[in-house]
């Protein structure tokens, strides 16, 4: 299982403390809530850790069956982990594959120091693909939010600067290059990225380095920016708040507005600054509930309740068979509904439901969607919708 330890500065946060040092200091008394998804993402990761080790260590179907079992019975489990982690084991091994006739080192779920370059810094690698000349560091992502890219990834970086002070003792100098790569099933496949060790080192040494002591003593210049949405302190920062508060007056499109209607151009920087300004205020009511409910006075707000439900007492099925001895049809008492494509899909596992429903199932065309120009889908374009033709979903 992934350890569980975090350190102040470690690598998956090295985003935002390199770009806004000061924050790993702010953050570090606040409270951070971990969400389901991230307890979903813990066990998935367990599991596909399991199936690496199956596959590099000796290991009997019995104990691999009984581990897998009891991982399966976590309530976060769903079956489309399976082929997830099977396509993050399947590009482990075609890694350890392209190495050739020589067989690499390959270590799942690794503590690695990076501390050379990051007070006390450390973090855990998922996997270490090595052997002369090439390290090669993966990491699983099961999430399926945004696009995570391997090119200049700091996390992955950092990973790799403490993999080759790990594995110094092994190889010594004889690996010269680099491949980071990021296994995300549920959102758009697998990232890759090659360097030199000379290249990363001197980051390690102009960038990391510097951005790193000014974050370890607190000090630096405040710098919000997408960065913000993981720090404990984003619904307080006042750094943040400024910008917003900034966003807010500004001219659109750099320009004083003196007409009656905004301009194309200038409704795209409306867009733009509304959803950053949309994305702060959720942030700062969420910090106002939690903390109102915890006994703080929030300024001119209080909490209610609000609009409550009702179920039945005892459970359904007990109120159902009195309500049936009561001279309530059945017919009343449950509504039959056809499942979704997805739903089944997710209880059955995509490989079994490809196998037993793909032949059954189109793909109809998803509804537009207004998005920023950095989003790597390419652009819609009506006509071409209007004669694309509908086809299975194999």
């Amino acid at each position: 299982m992934p350890p569980s330890d975090h350190a102040l500065l470690g690598a998956s946060s090295s985003k935002r403390w390199l770009n806004c040092p000061p924050s790993a200091r702010l953050g570090e008394g606040l409270p951070d809530t971990p969400s389901g998804y991230a307890a979903a993402g813990t066990l998935a990761h367990a599991i596909a850790e399991l199936k690496v080790r199956k596959y590099i260590e000796p290991m009997s179907t019995r104990s691999y069956n009984s581990q897998m079992k009891k991982l399966k019975a976590d309530e976060h489990y769903d079956k489309g982990m399976d082929a997830a982690t099977d396509a993050y084991l399947e590009h482990i091994k075609a890694l350890a594959m392209s190495y050739g006739a020589v067989q690499p080192f390959i270590v799942p779920e690794t503590k690695v120091d990076f501390s050379d370059y990051v007070p006390e810094g450390f973090g855990t690698a998922d996997c270490i693909v090595a052997a002369p000349p090439r390290m090669c560091v993966v990491d699983y992502k099961n999430g399926a939010g945004v696009l995570v890219e391997a090119e200049n990834n700091a996390q992955m970086m950092l990973y790799a600067l403490g993999a080759l002070k790990t594995y110094y003792p092994i190889y010594g100098d004889s690996i010269q290059e680099i491949h980071l790569s990021i296994v995300q099933p549920n959102a758009g496949g697998i990232r890759e990225w090659n360097t030199t060790v000379e290249a990363l080192r001197k980051w390690g040494e102009t960038v990391v380095k510097p951005a790193a002591a000014l974050a370890w003593e607190g000090k630096g210049d405040f710098a919000p920016g997408d960065w913000c949405r993981f720090c404990r302190a984003r619904a307080q920062c006042s750094a943040r708040a400024r910008q917003m508060l900034e966003l807010s007056e500004a001219p659109v499109a750099g320009q004083p507005f003196d007409g009656a209607l905004y301009t194309d151009e200038q409704l795209g920087g409306i867009l733009t600054r509304g959803r950053a300004l949309a994305a702060w205020i959720k942030d700062v009511e969420t910090y106002a509930l939690s903390a109102a409910l915890s006994g703080r006075q929030i300024g001119g707000y209080k909490v209610v309740e609000g609009r409550g439900s009702r179920d039945w007492a005892g459970g359904a099925d007990a109120a159902f068979a009195q309500l049936q001895s009561r001279g309530v049809a059945e017919a009343m008492l449950y509504e039959r509904k056809p499942v979704s494509v997805a739903a089944l899909e997710k209880s059955m596992g995509k490989k079994e439901f490809a196998d037993t429903a793909g032949d059954l199932v189109i793909k109809q065309p998803g509804k537009p969607a207004l998005v920023p120009e950095s989003d790597p889908r390419k652009p819609y374009t009506p006509a071409e919708a209007a004669f694309e033709a509908v086809t299975p979903d194999g």
